[in-house]
C-alpha cells in the first residue's frame, strides 16, 4: 500500500467516525439548548410568582391602611353627631372629608395592585404551558441522546479501533498534516485532483475547484508516496486511478 493509499483509507474511516460523533454531538447540543430554554422559562415563572406575591402583599397592606382610616371615619361620624356648635361641626366635617379621600386613595391603590396581580396570573398560566412544552421537548431530546448512544456506541468503538490502526501506518509528519486539515474541514482532509483537460494540462482541486499547477499532477502521477497539498484549500490531493492510491 502506498502512502496516499494509506491516507485515503484513514480518510474513509475518519469520515465515518466524525459522522457518528457528529450525530451524537448534534443530539447533545439539541438537548442542551432545549434544557437551557426550559430553565429560562422556569426562572421567568419564579420571577412572576415573586412579583405576584409582592403585589398581593402590597394590596393587603393598603387594604389594612384603608381599614384603619375607615375606623377613624366611623369615630369622626360619631363625634360629628355630637358637635355642639357650627365651628366644631365644620372642623369635624373637613377632617372627615380628608379621611374619606385618603381611604379612597388607599382603596384605589390596593385595587391597582390586585389588577396587576391578576395580569401576572394570566402571564403565569402562559409560562406554565410553555415550561410544560419545553419539558416534553427536553424529554424527547434526552431519549434521542440515549438512542444515538445505543445505535452508534458499538460501531463508534469499532471505527475508533480501525482509525487507530490506519493512523499507525502514516508517518508522524504526514499524520499531523492530515489531522490538522481534517479538523479544519470537519473530516474532509483529502480531495481528488481532477484533470479538466489533460492535453492542456488544466487541473483543479475536487474540493475547492481552484486551478492547480500542472506540476502537482505530475508529482502525484509519478509518486504515490508523497503528500501534495492544494495551494488554495490545503487539502491533501490524490489521484484515485494512480498506483495504489485507493484501498
Amino acid at each position: 500500500m502506498t502512502l496516499l493509499g494509506d491516507l485515503v483509507s484513514l480518510h474513509q474511516v475518519d469520515c465515518q467516525v466524525r459522522a457518528l460523533r457528529g450525530r451524537l454531538d448534534t443530539a447533545e447540543r439539541h438537548y442542551a439548548t432545549q434544557e437551557r430554554q426550559r430553565k429560562d422559562v422556569a426562572a421567568r415563572i419564579e420571577e412572576v410568582r415573586s412579583q405576584i406575591r409582592q403585589h398581593q402583599a402590597t394590596a393587603a397592606n393598603l387594604e389594612a391602611e384603608g381599614g384603619s382610616v375607615k375606623m377613624r371615619i366611623d369615630q369622626f361620624r360619631g363625634q360629628l353627631n355630637l358637635a355642639t356648635n357650627p365651628k366644631q361641626y365644620a372642623a369635624l366635617l373637613n377632617e372627615l372629608k380628608t379621611m374619606q379621600a385618603q381611604r379612597d386613595e388607599f382603596d384605589g391603590l390596593a385595587l391597582a395592585q390586585l389588577q396587576k396581580s391578576e395580569e401576572l396570573q394570566g402571564r403565569l398560566a402562559d409560562l406554565d404551558t410553555k415550561v410544560a412544552e419545553r419539558a416534553a421537548v427536553c424529554a424527547a431530546a434526552r431519549r434521542e441522546i440515549e438512542t444515538c448512544r445505543g445505535e452508534v456506541g458499538a460501531r463508534l468503538g469499532e471505527l475508533d479501533r480501525e482509525r487507530t490502526g490506519a493512523s499507525a501506518k502514516i508517518p508522524s509528519r504526514e499524520l499531523d498534516i492530515f489531522d490538522r486539515v481534517a479538523d479544519l474541514y470537519d473530516g474532509e482532509a483529502m480531495a481528488e485532483l481532477v484533470a479538466v483537460d489533460a492535453k492542456r494540462r488544466e487541473y483543479v482541486c475536487g474540493a475547492c475547484n481552484m486551478e492547480l499547477p500542472p506540476d502537482k499532477y505530475a508529482t502525484l502521477a509519478s509518486n504515490a508516496n508523497v503528500v501534495v497539498i492544494c495551494t488554495s484549500c490545503h487539502r491533501i490531493l490524490y489521484i484515485p486511478q494512480v498506483g495504489n492510491a485507493v484501498a
